[in-house]
C-alpha cells in the first residue's frame, strides 16, 4: 500500500521551490508606488515573448500539474486526519472548522482564478526589475496545499511558529500593518480588473478572514492560551495571502495592460 506520509521527490522539491518564492518579502503597495497602477512598465515586461525566468508551473502539462494537484490533496486529508484524531474536545472542534473553512477558501480562489487565470501571464516577480511567466491558478492551488500541508504537518508535531520573547511587541506592529496592507492590496486587485470578474475574487478574499479568524481560535485551543504562538500563526497566515495576493495583482493588471495596448 502506498505511504501517504512522504510526498514523492519531484513534488517535494516543486513545494520547496514555491514555497521558497511565496515568503519573499514582496508587496504589492511597493509595487504600487512606483508603477502608477497602470503606467511605466518595463519592456520586458510588456513583450510576452522576450527572454525571462519562467516558473515549473509554466512548463508543466496539464497532466503534471493535476497529479501534484491530486498528491497534495491526498497528502492534506491525510495530515488533516492525522492531526484531528490526536485531538479531543475543543481542540478537535476547532480544527475541523478551521478545516471547512481553509478548504472554502482553496476553493474559491481556484473558482476566482478559473475565470481567467489558467492562461500563462507575465508578472513581476521579488522585485519591479525581474519578470516570469507563470500559470497563477497552478501556483496558487500548489501552493496554498503545501502551506496548509505543512501547517498540518508542524501542528501535529506539536510545532507552533515562535519568535523570541523580546520580538513580541515589534511582531505585534508588524501583524496590524500587515493586515492594513492586505486590505489595500486586495483592493488594488479588484481595481485593475473589470467588473465581471470581481464578485468571485471579492468571495475569495472574504474566505480567506473566515479562515483566518477560525484558524487564529484553533491555535489559540491548541496552544492552549499561548499569546505569543497565536500571533505568529496570525502573522504568518498574513504573510503567506500578502505574496499571493501580489500575484494575484500583478495577474490582473497583465490583462488590464493587455485591454489597453
Amino acid at each position: 500500500m502506498k505511504n501517504h506520509t512522504d510526498l514523492p521527490i519531484s513534488i517535494f522539491r516543486f513545494c520547496l521551490v514555491l514555497l521558497c518564492a511565496v515568503l519573499l518579502p514582496t508587496t504589492v503597495a511597493a509595487a504600487a508606488s512606483w508603477e502608477n497602477i497602470t503606467q511605466n512598465w518595463e519592456a520586458a515586461a510588456v513583450y510576452y515573448d522576450s527572454p525571462c525566468t519562467d516558473t515549473e508551473t509554466f512548463h508543466m502539462s496539464d497532466d503534471e500539474f493535476y497529479s501534484a494537484k491530486t498528491e497534495l490533496e491526498t497528502q492534506v486529508i491525510f495530515a488533516y486526519g492525522r492531526l484531528r484524531g490526536q485531538l479531543q474536545g475543543e481542540a478537535q472542534a476547532a480544527l475541523e472548522q478551521s478545516q471547512r473553512d481553509w478548504v472554502a477558501c482553496y476553493y474559491l480562489y481556484l473558482d476566482s482564478l478559473a475565470q481567467r487565470w489558467t492562461e500563462p501571464v507575465k508578472i513581476y516577480f521579488e522585485d519591479p526589475y525581474k519578470e516570469r511567466r507563470t500559470v497563477l491558478y497552478r501556483d496558487f492551488a500548489l501552493v496554498m496545499l503545501c502551506q496548509r500541508l505543512d501547517d498540518l504537518d508542524s501542528w501535529s508535531k506539536g510545532r507552533l511558529a515562535y519568535v523570541e520573547a523580546g520580538a513580541v511587541s515589534e511582531k505585534q506592529d508588524e501583524l496590524v500593518e500587515a493586515k492594513k496592507q492586505l486590505q489595500i492590496d486586495m483592493g488594488l486587485c479588484l481595481y485593475v480588473i473589470d467588473e465581471p470578474y470581481r464578485e468571485k475574487i471579492t468571495a475569495a478574499h472574504r474566505s480567506f478572514y473566515k479562515f483566518l479568524d477560525s484558524n487564529h481560535t484553533f491555535v489559540e485551543v491548541f496552544s492552549e492560551g499561548d499569546d505569543t504562538a497565536v500571533l505568529t500563526e496570525d502573522l504568518l497566515q498574513i504573510q503567506r495571502m500578502s505574496r499571493l495576493t501580489a500575484d494575484y495583482y500583478y495577474g490582473c493588471r497583465f490583462f488590464r495592460r493587455e485591454r489597453e495596448e
